[in-house]
């Protein structure tokens, strides 16, 4: 995993890129150059419309998005991003070449199909994601929910939404050109398996797209802060800096925002006045070390520099006096969003917890006895991140698999002899492919009470619409639209 491949600058010379900046002005310009271009050459209406959306497009994202992307060390460049723009790439690279070969398929024209598909398929795959995780999108800025929709940078694609968005965009362009739709969409079908299986490699880079821990030797370790470590604190598989909180016998609505929480840890997320119990500490973790034992409540916690004494001073008096952080805790997202959002592990600093630890007593002792039975204390400790159990390396999974697809899509198109039989295939061998890999998956909960995933939904319908496509090719008589539909090229005379 590696999200962040390498920076950019945001300035030049002492001038911003982003904002009102470069960018902003060479797009401005770019565009109007365009749109009258295409007047003054008495251009189909169409043509400046479509120059005047790329430009307003480019405006929105230069002087919205990016800002807002840029960070400290300058414009983060994605790997997620990369993996996915090399798969258009070669992608359309392979399809281009093979409809010049085999067809002599105008280049202009597959570039076109190429844009449309590219274009709408991102903003399906945007969609469906946004759709499917809309409470984590979003917020109580209309601004900031709407950048969240459109910032794809850190991921938040769903393949089936790129699918499905790119399909449909290009038969209607298709329908609108009155070119070949099957015939058409057989050309493309092994490119599109083929970008599948790249942009999964950028899954793997983003860390997201991961299956359940497993013990096999070639399952992989995501790091701390990556999804997959996020979701194992969620569900407790893995400790908290060595600490398992144990969940409240009852549970209410969601915690709301006593932390400003930004993260929605909503497994987490109990009542909002609830004690916050240490079910049990990792043997020969710090927290061990520092004496946090199974039965501790968690009253409040803060940071505290490094080397803290929590037995020489008075903690309360010496962190105000200090102005040190500290947080009283009621519940137990509210760890979790101090250890996953405060806390910085890589800083000098040392986290302090206010401990209370109550000694059975009996129900008919006097208030003051179990007063007295009542222990509070401080520790100081340097938290250090618990190791992630080892998962399915789902991404890789896919790529492998995908490849296989593009391959025998390949063989197919070389014997089929009717139209629309290897887009069937690729609408049959996707759904199978994907419903198993579900099955691996755990970043998906199920889809309204059926047991399945939405995109194991969603495949059972691919499927059956590949089937009644292929049977539709197969029950006609051989055709291949394509053939002589461009004429070849004349030689020099």
């Amino acid at each position: 995993m590696r999200q962040t491949l390498f920076y950019l600058p945001v300035e030049i010379l002492g001038v911003p890129l982003f904002g009102r900046g470069v960018l902003f002005w060479a797009i401005l310009l770019a565009g109007v150059i365009a749109i009258v271009r295409a007047l003054l050459q008495k251009k189909k209406i169409e043509d400046s419309i479509f120059y005047a959306c790329i430009a307003a497009l480019g405006l929105f994202v230069v002087n919205t998005i990016g800002p807002r992307i840029a960070e400290p060390q300058g414009f983060p460049i994605r790997g997620y991003g990369v993996f996915l723009t090399l798969a258009i790439v070669v992608s359309s690279a392979i399809t281009a070449r093979r409809g010049k070969k085999l067809w002599n398929y105008p280049l202009d024209v597959i570039l076109s199909i190429v844009f449309v598909g590219a274009f709408c398929g991102i903003i399906g795959a945007r969609v469906f994601y946004v759709v499917q995780y809309w409470r984590d999108i979003q917020t109580g800025s209309f601004m900031e929910t709407l950048v969240n929709i459109i910032d794809v940078t850190n991921g938040g694609l769903v393949v089936y939404g790129s699918i499905i968005g790119g399909i449909l965009a290009v038969v209607a362009f298709l329908a609108i050109k009155k070119l070949p739709v099957l015939a058409t969409l057989d050309l493309f079908a092994p490119g599109l398996a083929l970008g599948i299986a790249i942009g999964r490699i950028g899954c793997l880079m983003n860390g997201c797209c991961f299956g359940g821990p497993c013990d096999l030797p070639w399952a992989i370790v995501f790091p701390p802060e990556s999804p997959a470590y996020t979701q194992q604190l969620d569900e407790g598989i893995i400790s908290l800096y060595g600490i398992k909180l144990a969940q409240p016998e009852t549970k209410s609505s969601p915690e709301k925002n006593l932390f400003s929480i930004k993260k929605k840890h909503v497994n987490l997320a109990t009542d909002v006045f609830a004690p916050v119990l240490v079910e049990s500490v990792d043997p020969g973790s710090e927290a061990e070390k520092a004496g946090i034992k199974s039965g501790d409540r968690i009253c409040n916690m803060g940071i505290v520099p490094k080397g803290f004494d929590s037995s020489n001073e008075n903690v309360d008096a010496q962190t105000k006096q200090r102005k040190i952080r500290r947080f009283r805790v009621e519940n137990n997202a509210q760890v979790f969003y101090f250890f996953l959002n405060i806390w910085d592990p890589k800083s000098d600093a040392d986290v302090v917890l206010t401990l209370m630890n109550e000694e059975e007593t009996n129900t008919n002792d006097s208030a003051e006895k179990k007063a007295a039975s009542v222990e509070m204390r401080n520790v100081v400790f340097h938290p250090t991140p618990v190791k992630a159990r080892p998962v399915h390396p789902t991404q890789v999974y896919s790529s492998i698999n995908m490849l296989v697809v593009c391959g025998l899509l390949l063989l197919l198109s070389r014997v089929a002899k009717r139209d629309g039989v290897v887009f069937a295939g690729l609408l049959i061998l996707y759904p199978i492919h994907r419903f198993c890999i579900e099955l691996l998956r755990t970043d998906e909960e199920s889809f309204c009470g059926t047991g399945l995933t939405v995109s194991q939904c969603v495949s059972l319908a691919t499927f059956v619409i590949g089937v009644a496509i292929l049977f539709h090719s197969l029950k006609g008589a051989p055709k291949r639209a394509l053939d002589g539909y461009f004429p070849k090229e004349e030689e020099n005379n």
